[in-house]
């Protein structure tokens, strides 16, 4: 196994830890700032930087349960995702 191969499944593994502390709350992948999100309520949010591409993080979202997509508003770049049983 490739050392980079090795780099993804360990920040992979800190992305499952990070949305395991909060398995049903709302998350935004940030890919400007390679960054994952998860919101708190009236503004704040608690985020987890990651040394993942983007569709690295959407892909494993996917498979944690959640359906990630644009915003409504074209101003906005994250990606958003909810868990499949809220949408």
């Amino acid at each position: 196994m490739g050392d980079e191969q090795k780099k993804s499944e360990v920040e992979l593994q800190r992305l499952d830890e990070f949305v395991k502390q909060a398995p049903s709350g709302d998350y935004n992948i940030d890919q400007e700032k390679q960054r994952i999100c998860r919101q708190l309520g009236s503004g704040q949010e608690k985020c987890v930087q990651l040394n993942l591409e983007a569709t690295e993080m959407f892909s494993q979202m996917q498979k944690l349960g959640f359906f990630c997509a644009l915003p409504m508003d074209p101003t906005k770049t994250h990606m958003e995702c909810k868990h499949v049983s809220r949408v």
